[in-house]
C-alpha cells in the first residue's frame, strides 16, 4: 500500500499563522500536525511501503523537517505542485511516484488511525477504485455530502448543496483509497470553472463501481482550515495521545501541584507552588514558574487542556487555560485565556488576553474580506511568530495579531494588527489637571478595622 500526502496549499483562511509557514507545520503537542498525521499511519499498521508529500514551490520548511524524522520504517518522498490546480493538481504531481492502490489524505486532518485500517480493508476485500469516509454532520452546507439511494448506497457526492435539500447528513472527510483507474479518470476529466476536477473524476469511478464504496466514521477527527480549528486538533491529541508522564530529566519541585493527564518533556522545570492541571503538554525545556496556574476549562461537553511549546517561561503568577502556545515563548504576571499563540512571543507583564464578550455571543473573526463567526463564546487572541506586548496590554476578544509585530505599554487592542506593525498610545491620550483632592486627608482605617476584624 502508498500514500499520498497533500501538504500544498497557501492557507489563506489561516491567517494570520500561515502567512510564514505552512499550515501543516504548526505545532501542538510538541509535533507538527504533519507529524502527527505520518505518527497515525505508523500506529495504522497498513503495511505503507511508500509515502509522497506534495508540497507547493518554496515550502522547504515541510520538506526540511521530514528528511530529518526517522524511525516511520516507509520510504518519503515529495513532489512540488507547481501551480495552484487545487486537489487534482496536487494529485497529478504525485502520479510519477506511485504504481499500485493509494490511500490520499491531507496534512492538516486528524482522526482515529484505526480509520485507516478500515478504509483499505473495504477497498481491497471488494476490489474497489474508490472508497470514501462519511462523518455525520449538523452544518451540511460547508460540506461535500454523500448522495445515497433509497438502498442507502452511495450514488455520488454533493458539494455544499443549500440547507434543506441534501438527502444525507454525511459529510466525505478528506481521506481516500483510489485504484491506478483515477489516473484515466483525471486524464478524462476537464479542469473546470470550480476547481471540482478531482471530485467529478472520483465521481465517475463511483458510477462504474458495483460495490458500497464508503465507510461510516463516528470516531474523533478535525481538520486545520480555520485558525480555531486548532482548538478541537489540540482537544483531540491532549484528550486521546497525551498520558501522564514526567521525563527523568525534568524537575518538579516537591510544593508543585501536577495532577491529570500531563506530559512534561525533558529538563522541563517546574517551580514551587506552581500548578499544572491535565490535559497539558509542557514541551523540552519549558520552565513553569512559582505560582503559575496551567489549567484546562470545559467548553461545552468537551474538556480543553493546555499546549505550551519547547524552550518557554511562563512566568510568576501567569495563568494558562485552554490555549495553544508554540515555542520560546516568555510570559509574566499574564491571563492567556482560549489563545493561539505561534512561537517566539513575548508577554510583558499584566497583559491579559480578553476572551469573553459582556453578552457571551460567539467571538467573530475576520477571515480574509469577510467577518464570520467562530462559534466560540471564549476566544482569546490569535497571534503569529515574533510577537511582543508592552506592560499592562489588554488583547480584545478575537484580534488577530500578525508576525513580528508589538502593542506598546498600556494599549487595549480592539482590532486587528497586521504584520510588521506596532499600536502604541498617543501621547494625547492623558491630560494633565490641578488635584482638587488632598490624599493624606483620605483614610483607610475603616478598610483596615474591617480586614482585621474578617482576617
Amino acid at each position: 500500500m502508498q500514500t499520498v500526502i497533500l501538504a500544498g496549499g497557501v492557507g489563506k483562511r489561516t491567517h494570520p499563522l500561515g502567512i510564514n509557514k505552512p499550515k501543516a507545520m504548526f505545532r501542538v503537542a510538541g509535533k507538527p500536525i504533519i507529524q502527527h498525521v505520518l505518527d497515525q499511519i505508523k500506529e495504522a499498521n497498513i503495511n505503507i511501503t511508500k509515502l509522497v508529500v506534495v508540497v507547493g514551490p518554496g515550502e522547504n520548511a515541510i520538506v526540511d523537517y521530514l528528511e530529518k524524522v526517522e524511525g516511520f520504517g516507509f520510504d518519503i518522498k515529495f513532489s512540488i505542485q507547481e501551480r495552484p490546480t487545487g486537489q487534482a493538481g496536487a494529485l497529478l504531481a504525485a502520479r510519477k511516484h506511485i504504481d499500485e492502490d493509494f490511500l490520499v489524505m491531507n496534512a492538516n486532518d486528524i482522526y482515529d488511525s484505526s480509520l485507516l485500517g478500515e478504509l483499505v480493508q473495504l477497498g481491497q476485500s471488494k476490489s474497489l477504485n474508490v472508497a470514501l469516509v462519511g462523518r455525520e454532520v449538523k452544518e451540511t452546507e460547508k460540506f461535500g455530502i454523500m448522495g445515497l439511494n433509497s438502498k442507502g448506497k452511495l450514488v455520488g457526492v454533493v458539494e455544499k448543496p443549500p440547507k434543506g435539500t441534501e438527502n444525507s447528513n454525511l459529510a466525505v472527510v478528506g481521506l481516500y483509497y483510489f485504484s491506478s483507474k483515477i489516473w484515466k479518470a483525471l486524464d478524462e476529466t476537464p479542469i473546470g470553472s470550480k476547481d471540482d476536477q478531482y471530485e467529478r473524476a472520483y465521481q465517475n469511478l463511483i458510477n462504474k463501481d458495483d460495490g458500497d464504496p464508503f465507510v461510516r466514521y463516528e470516531g474523533p477527527y478535525d481538520s486545520f482550515k480555520l485558525p480555531w480549528d486548532l482548538f478541537a486538533i489540540s482537544d483531540l491529541l491532549l484528550t486521546h495521545r497525551t498520558h501522564y508522564q514526567i521525563s527523568k530529566t525534568a524537575q518538579v519541585s516537591p510544593l508543585a501541584v501536577v495532577e491529570g493527564d500531563v506530559f512534561v518533556g525533558d529538563n522541563v522545570r517546574i517551580l514551587e507552588y506552581a500548578v499544572v492541571r491535565g490535559p497539558a503538554y509542557i514541551g523540552a525545556g519549558t520552565i513553569v514558574g512559582n505560582h503559575a496556574l496551567i489549567r484546562p476549562g470545559k467548553i461545552g461537553d468537551v474538556i480543553r487542556g493546555v499546549s505550551i511549546g519547547e524552550n518557554c517561561v511562563i512566568g510568576h503568577s501567569t495563568e494558562i487555560t485552554r490555549s495553544i502556545i508554540g515555542d520560546n515563548c516568555w510570559t509574566h504576571k499574564n491571563f492567556i485565556g482560549d489563545s493561539i499563540i505561534s512561537d517566539n512571543c513575548s508577554f510583558g507583564a499584566g497583559t491579559i488576553t480578553a476572551n469573553l464578550r459582556f453578552d457571551e455571543a460567539p467571538i467573530k473573526i475576520e477571515v480574509g474580506e469577510n467577518r464570520i463567526s467562530s462559534n466560540q463564546n471564549y476566544f482569546g487572541v490569535i497571534m503569529a511568530e515574533d510577537c511582543r506586548t508592552g506592560c499592562n496590554v489588554v488583547l480584545s476578544p478575537g484580534v488577530k495579531i500578525g508576525p513580528n509585530s508589538a502593542v506598546g505599554p498600556g494599549v487595549t487592542l480592539i482590532k486587528d494588527l497586521t504584520e510588521n506593525k506596532i499600536a502604541l498610545l498617543s501621547r494625547e491620550s492623558y491630560k494633565e489637571v490641578v488635584n482638587d483632592i488632598k490624599i493624606s486627608d483620605l483614610s483607610r482605617e475603616k478598610q483596615i478595622q474591617g480586614l482585621r476584624k474578617h482576617s
